[in-house]
This record gives C-alpha cells, structure tokens and sequence, in this order.
C-alpha cells in the first residue's frame, strides 16, 4: 500500500464527509452584499470580531476575504458590479454524494452522477450568473467553514440571515479550473497546441495558459528537467496540473478508517471545492475515464474503454439517425442512375 514516503491513490477510497457538505433548504439567491440586508461594513466587523482576519503585523490573511469580501482576487472589472450567493435563510440539511446507505463505497465512492461533478463546474465558464446560481442551489456554498455559522438578525423583521460567497470568487475557481480541464483534454488527445502551452527554454520549463505565465521548472527546482526528456510536453503538463489540484486540496482531505467496511482507509473532503478538485485529481490519475457521449455531448464515466454512449437511450438515438439516412443515400444513388 505505501509507496516510497506516501500512500498512492489507487490504494485509498474516496468518501464524503455528511457533516462537512450541507445546502440551504430554502435555497439561495444573488444580492448585491454578503449578507441579505446587512451592508459590508457591517458584516465585515461583525466577522472579523469573530474571526480575526487579519493580524496585527499584516502577516496573517484569512481566506474569508477573498471568499466573501472580493480582496485579493487576481481580477476586478470595474464596471462589473460584485454580486453573492447567499442562502435565503439559516435552515440547513445534510447530504453527501456517496450512494444510499448500505451500499458499499464502490471504487470512487461516488455516484456516477457526481463523479463528472469537476466538469459540470467547469462548464459554467460559458453560462450567465443565472446558471452559477443553479449550480448552487443544487449542491451548496463551495466553502462552507465556521463563519457561515455567524447569524445576522434583521432588527425590523426578526429574519435571521448568515453569510454567502462572493460571485466574483466563483467565477475565478470555474475559470481556473476550465483552464485545467482543458489542458488535460489536449493531453489525452495529444494536441499539437501543447507545444504553445508548454515552454522548454535555458532555464527551466514555463506554462503559459491564455494572459497567465507560469515557471513550472526553474533555477530552485531544475533537478526536475531530469525526470523527462528534452522537448517532452506531456510530463511537465501532468505535472502542472497535479500541483494545480494540491493547492486546492492541502488541509482540505480528511482520513478516516471505516472499522465496519473491512478497516477501508478513505479520504474525506471537507467541502463542495475539495470535492470537485478531487474529481478532478481521480481524472488524471486514471481512476476515472470520463469521455463525450457522441449523441448528447454530456461526459460521463466510461469503463469500458469501447464505450462511445452515455446511456441506452442515446445509443439507440444515434442507431436510428444512421437508420434514416442510409434509405436518403441509396434513394440519390438510384436518381443518380436514371439520369
């Protein structure tokens, strides 16, 4: 099972913590602050006399700033106005996306509705607010940590409300991970535009994705040109993307022994965001195989590596077009004789 100084993932189970993933039942909606009624300088100092957000000497910033108060993000149109998702009240439920109770964790320990969850976040890179919002509806806030515990009560209405994530926020991580997704498609079907992607020159290997360029082999790290050969564009692209996939998984998996499923090791994600990266992760380790159903264009998880069709329905579907079009062609050719 242990592999050199570390487990591989082969060899562990994924699970999902209940207690970690929950959603508004009342859903959520966009507003114009983090909290519905309550303006930022309000929220911010009921927060951070809460939670500190930062230290004294400048050392120290929370995440929630980014998460919630849009500071720090890589990008801010001006002329875009920030928006939130926020829940519509403070009542809660649980769920996980482990199958239903009795049933044993299967290879991923995921439905194979939400084994393809990384590339339905993806997708949203091309869809309005409207559809980011449904997204949220269905499967909660990406990071749901102690301070969405905070309630804010509306002194006229008595409502109570509690903190959203900013809109802003979402879009950089679907963007970021669009970005990875479509990198990895190019490297599995070998893309000749790898070659503008990944940059072999004097010192090192560099990545350059779109207006971001990054030095994924340099000076500090050189020992690595070692592990490919010259001019080798696939291993520093995995390579790059297995780093992209750690930064968002450090502190964010949890291990636990499962003593009633035969002492099984699994690894527990602490959030909807984890949960997506790591998708992401069984993606490109190769425990999952997701391809393009050649009728709807939805992928799914292909286990039989012959498999062209999501479903029965659309394999049928594509078998009756080829049907209808056959008869139309051997009808030409006997127009075409006659003349």
């Amino acid at each position: 099972m242990y592999k050199e100084n570390g487990v591989h993932l082969r060899d562990v189970r994924i699970g999902a913590y209940t207690s970690l993933l929950s959603i508004c039942q009342d859903g959520y909606s966009l507003s114009g602050t983090p909290v519905l009624g309550f303006d930022n300088s309000e929220v911010l100092a009921r927060i951070n006399e809460c939670h500190p957000l930062t230290s004294t000497d400048g050392s120290y910033k929370s995440e929630i700033l980014t998460t919630v108060f849009n500071i720090g993000l890589k990008k801010l149109d001006v002329n875009e106005r920030p928006l939130w998702i926020v829940p519509n009240s403070i009542r809660h439920r649980k769920y996980s996306p482990i199958k239903k109770k009795g049933e044993k964790l299967t290879t991923s320990g995921f439905e194979s509705s939400q084994s393809i969850l990384h590339r339905q976040f993806a997708s949203l890179v091309k869809k309005d607010d409207k559809e980011i919002l449904k997204f949220a509806n269905k499967y909660g806030l990406l990071k749901r940590c102690s301070v969405h515990d905070l309630v804010f009560m509306n002194r006229d209405t008595g409502q109570q409300f509690q903190p959203g994530e900013s809109l802003l926020w979402w879009k950089e991580e679907i963007e970021d991970l669009a970005a990875c997704l479509e990198l990895w498609d190019m490297v599995l079907a070998e893309d000749e535009k790898l070659k503008d992607i990944v940059l072999w020159h004097r010192d090192g290997i560099a990545i350059r994705l779109d207006d971001r360029h990054v030095q994924l082999v340099g000076r500090a790290n050189m020992n690595l040109l070692g592990k490919w050969s010259r001019g080798d564009i696939k291993g520093p692209a995995l390579y790059y993307l297995s780093l992209e996939a750690d930064k968002r998984l450090i502190n964010a998996l949890t291990p636990r022994l499962l003593p009633l499923q035969n002492s099984e090791v699994c690894l527990f994600p602490d959030g909807l965001l984890a949960t997506i990266w790591l998708m992401f992760l069984l993606e490109i380790s190769g425990r999952t195989r997701f391809i393009q159903c050649q009728s709807c264009g939805v992928y799914f998880d292909a286990r039989d590596p012959r498999a062209r069709f999501c479903s029965t329905r659309c394999r049928m579907r594509d078998y009756r077009k080829r049907r209808t079009r056959k008869p139309r062609r051997r009808k030409k050719v006997k127009e075409d004789e006659m003349v």
